[in-house]
């Protein structure tokens, strides 16, 4: 099965975000949101797995792919914090934590929660919510297809309960919105929904995130948290929106390449970028900003070089210290895939024919999944 390029592509662009905020550390950053692409994205591909293997094999598939690079990467780290001498401090629950972090109501925690070294696995939280989206995705998505009102009735009400004094469950339920909507637009339903008001989504959701979030993020948590998902909404209706304009462009080779770059090392990037920053912190060097944002790429490119091929194994691939992009023969356009567009411009501008309407010989815009990671 092939999917569109366009995916891998957001997903690289959110990675990239990712370690921008985290190198920066500047609320600013947060206008753009790339939590919600990645969740989304996961879904999608989530529900194209449902469509060819019953649950439990999904489930497997996708625990193998996370833990295998994400254990590999504890490893590393203890090594590490017993170089450091601060194992001690991490309780019994945290080791749980650490070694199965799906069972873990408080999630991984580790050393020096007051020092730089928490840079080392503060976003470890992101690989527990997978994994718990993961082992539910299966009975989510037969709500999503016989009872969606039901289902999103109880996702609003418990954000909502969330905003109100549990900003976590509030986090929690966003996210696995975020994942359902995966689920919409792999049905081609978010095209059906978005094409004809997706001006009017944007010009609504855009200002009233950006008003919430921007003037309540120190004051009012509850309506920042609205705005949080109102920024993250945005994002996502413009993205899809500009899917036709831009996936065209991706198709170029230097464009594959970059992108099934990212896929197929996006566990190892998000992984490492944390060890990364903190080596930078310890360094310390003159330049502030730029040095902190190049050195971090160099070290984020080295662990790819290192650790990277951790993803292959778990993905039962041929391990490559560097990934390279699919043959020719790999990546050739599947005829029978129709994937779900939303061509904006039979609205707003020209048509242009669509790959839905091309003929069974014509290039279809896909890229071959045997780069695609587990997220």
């Amino acid at each position: 099965m092939k999917r569109s390029i366009y995916l891998d592509a957001l997903r690289a662009v959110a990675l990239v975000r990712v370690v921008i905020f985290h190198a920066t550390g500047s609320w600013l950053v947060t206008a753009f949101t790339a939590m919600p692409l990645m969740f989304f994205i996961a879904g999608t591909l989530y529900a194209a797995s449902l469509d060819r293997r019953a649950t439990s094999k999904v489930v497997r598939d996708r625990y193998r792919r996370i833990m295998v690079p994400y254990w590999g990467y504890l490893a590393a780290m203890v090594a590490l914090w017993g170089a450091l001498g601060v194992l001690g401090e991490i309780t019994p629950a945290n080791w749980v934590g650490f070694l199965m972090p799906v069972v873990s109501m408080a999630g991984p925690k580790g050393p020096g929660a007051d020092t730089a070294l928490h840079l080392t696995w503060f976003a470890l939280w992101y690989i527990q919510t997978h994994l718990i989206l993961s082992l539910i995705g299966g009975p989510l998505r037969r709500w999503q297809q016989q009872r969606p009102r039901r289902l999103w009735t109880a996702i609003g009400a418990l954000f909502v309960l969330g905003a109100a004094g549990a900003p976590g469950l509030s986090i929690m339920m966003f996210y696995v919105a975020c994942w359902v909507v995966g689920y919409a637009h792999h049905d081609g339903r978010v095209e059906e929904w978005l094409r004809p008001r997706w001006q009017r989504v944007c010009w609504v959701l855009g200002p009233v995130g950006a008003v919430a979030f921007f003037g309540f993020h120190q004051r009012a948590i509850v309506v920042a948290a609205f705005g949080v998902a109102f920024l993250g909404m945005f994002w996502l209706s413009l993205a899809l929106g500009l899917q036709p304009r831009i996936e065209p462009w991706l198709e170029g080779r230097f464009q594959r390449s970059v992108t099934s770059w990212f896929s197929q090392r996006s566990l190892t990037i998000y992984l490492w970028h944390g060890v990364a920053l903190w080596v930078m912190v310890e360094l310390d060097l003159p330049g502030a900003l730029v040095t902190r944002l190049v050195g971090c790429a160099v070290l984020v490119v080295a662990a790819v070089v290192v650790f990277g091929w951790l993803e292959d194994v778990a993905a039962r691939r041929p391990a490559q210290l560097w990934p390279r992009l699919p043959s020719a023969r790999a990546s050739r356009p599947n005829g029978r895939l129709r994937p779900a567009v939303i061509d904006l411009r039979a609205r707003y501008g020209p048509r242009v024919p669509t790959p839905q309407s091309a003929s069974s010989g014509a290039a279809n815009p896909a890229s071959d999944t045997s780069g695609r990671g587990p997220m």
